[in-house]
């Protein structure tokens, strides 16, 4: 048997799985750019960025994690793919697998959270991979 999908089902799965990317992209924007100003606009108020980092474990306020891309400069040949996005309603997670993010590789995990038409990142867990 058969579960059918209406069309207006299909669009709007189409339209929140885009809308989910395009946070992301902004994310990778500001990554691109090196602005944590730009970023900014990806995550939720109160957002944490936990990771490991040079083998060590990190935990970043929104702050401090924008500042350190400010610090750090544009990552102009990072390149980044979104490997998944999953949903749920007004929450979601995805996965970004990022390279040459000045020199790094990173696997990202985010939650995320509709707010009323948008969404945001409202946490970020990653893993600094070894350097290129």
């Amino acid at each position: 048997m058969s579960i059918g999908v209406t069309l207006a089902q299909e669009v709007e799965s189409f339209a929140t799985h885009e809308a989910i990317a395009a946070t992301l992209q902004r994310y990778i924007d500001g990554a691109r750019a090196g602005k944590g100003s730009l970023m900014r606009l990806a995550f939720a108020d109160g957002a944490r960025v936990r990771g490991t980092y040079g083998g060590k474990p990190v935990e970043w306020t929104l702050q401090d994690f924008c500042d350190i891309i400010d610090k750090s400069g544009p990552a102009a040949d990072l390149d980044a793919r979104i490997v998944a996005i999953e949903y749920e309603g007004t929450a979601a997670m995805a996965r970004l697998e990022a390279r040459n993010w000045r020199g790094t590789r990173y696997t990202d995990f985010f939650v995320l959270v509709k707010q009323g038409d948008v969404w945001q990142i409202s946490s970020k867990v990653f893993f600094a991979h070894s350097r290129a």
